[in-house]
């Protein structure tokens, strides 16, 4: 299976599924049976197809509706089983935890009983999440997960939603520094521009070893020495402090592609209106590769930090703040490869309760995926443990892989099972497009499946009847 051999191999996983106190035997044991399923089928098809038992499928109901059982139990344990992963780590090194928001929408509800997101007739809620990346930007697993209810009755109030909901950010420097007293590791946090308000600000610097990259949204209002306003404000500011200075790496697009470019950086060390410590600012401005080009379109980011000028470089910071494209994959794994939007549950709480659980196979996804980036070469029965189907990949490998995919992924590694999972999705080459997206996996490895139930199906003896 896909994510199956990384689950058995990452220690992390593990402890954060022994982290879960259930404080119950059978309700640990029904965990345990229900997270191997999910683990070794594709958890985007319906609960019914996956526990193909009715005794399975009442037991995982029972687990999910038990009143003793919510969605922090659940989020309670992956916190302690990273804390714990860090522990058992040698060096303490800052690991990155990357903030972001999740919108979900159940369209399919019959209910308007979840609030809005968007719109008034949207049906939905929000995920605040905090995944945590160590020092090689890996996902080690979603520490921290906030659910935001928009109630409809607020819904015509003056304010805006999101200046009701700024102490999402803070409740992630939270725990972050709570993550940090117990393990003693320092954590950088990355924000993006919503985060952009001062008391977020404020409160991470008055926080023990948290440090941020937040990308600005405020053309802020800066102080000279004395107090008194300086006449250009913060995106005028920083682009005339720029000193002949240009970087190479790499950006990514609206859809999260990566792409080489040169760019333009500045930093200086600013006194902020409203901020109470003066905060380093940095300024990336990407160079147009062509007349054509439209400067609308051209990255620019304005970079506010409290990281150490002495220890970390601009171009380093601006490394650091390029991780923030891995929590948009994890939001991928949770959508698509979950479908937790198509998840049919009665209550909040018991709906909830099953993306708590579930949270820990998107993780999975996400690190598999990261695996055959990071460590092609390695053989694919890390990630593929069913002998059957390793059997039916080196099969189909001929018929969908091309010349040039050999030529890049040496045959029965990681990286040549996602480009055939791929292939079998409509990508059309790693060489071209790069590595396949989350949906184009999951219909390549959804057919793999398909073909795989078709030739178990055969090799079983027809039933007899008499």
């Amino acid at each position: 299976m896909f994510v199956k051999g990384a689950l058995a191999e990452g220690r992390c996983i593990r402890l954060q599924m022994q982290g879960i106190a259930f404080n119950h035997v059978d309700r640990a044991c029904r965990y345990e049976q229900v997270i191997s399923l999910l683990h070794s089928c594709n958890a985007g098809m319906s609960f019914p197809s996956i526990f193909k038992d009715q005794h399975q499928l009442k037991g995982f109901y029972r687990l999910i509706g038990n009143p003793a059982v919510d969605h922090s139990i659940f989020i309670k344990g992956y916190q302690s089983g990273l804390i714990n992963y860090s522990r058992e780590q040698d060096q303490l090194r800052p690991w990155l935890l990357v903030q972001d928001t999740m919108l979900t929408d159940f369209h399919s509800r019959k209910v308007l009983d979840l609030g809005y997101t968007q719109t008034e007739r949207s049906n939905g809620f929000l995920l605040h999440h905090g995944l945590l990346l160590n020092e090689a930007a890996t996902p080690l697993g979603l520490f921290h997960q906030q659910v935001i209810h928009r109630e409809r009755d607020r819904y015509k109030q003056g304010r805006a939603p999101q200046d009701k909901e700024s102490g999402k950010w803070i409740a992630g420097l939270l725990s972050g520094a709570e993550f940090s007293r117990q393990t003693g590791r320092p954590l950088i946090h990355i924000m993006d521009r919503e985060a952009d308000v001062a008391q977020t600000i404020n409160v991470a610097n008055g926080l023990g070893q948290q440090y941020f990259v937040i990308r600005a949204a405020q053309n802020r209002v800066l102080l000279a020495p004395d107090g008194k306003a300086l006449p250009e404000k913060l995106f005028e500011y920083m682009p005339l402090q720029y000193a002949g200075v240009c970087i190479r790496r790499k950006l990514s697009d609206a859809q999260g592609k990566t792409y080489q470019a040169s760019c333009r950086i500045s930093q200086t060390q600013l006194i902020i209106k409203g901020v109470e410590h003066p905060v380093r600012c940095l300024w990336v401005k990407e160079i147009p590769q062509s007349q054509s080009v439209n400067a609308k379109e051209l990255a620019e980011w304005f970079l506010l930090t409290n990281l150490p000028a002495e220890e970390y470089s601009s171009e380093a910071i601006a490394g650091i703040y390029a991780h923030r494209w891995v929590i948009k994959d994890f939001h991928k794994c949770y959508k698509t490869g979950c479908k937790i939007e198509s998840r049919q549950f009665g209550s909040r709480k018991t709906l909830t309760t099953c993306i708590g659980l579930m949270a820990i196979t998107a993780v999975v996804l996400l690190r598999s995926r990261y695996l055959a980036r990071q460590a092609p070469d390695s053989p694919f029965e890390i990630v593929v443990r069913d002998a059957s189907e390793q059997k039916l990949a080196k099969k189909l490998a001929d018929q969908y892989l091309k010349p040039v995919d050999n030529q890049l992924a040496p045959p029965y590694t990681t990286l040549w099972w996602l480009l055939l999972l791929g292939r079998m999705g409509g990508h059309q080459g790693y060489q071209q497009k790069g590595l396949p997206g989350w949906q184009t996996l999951w219909k390549g490895y959804s057919f793999f499946q398909s073909l795989l139930t078709g030739l178990q199906l055969a090799d079983k003896p027809p039933p007899f009847y008499g």
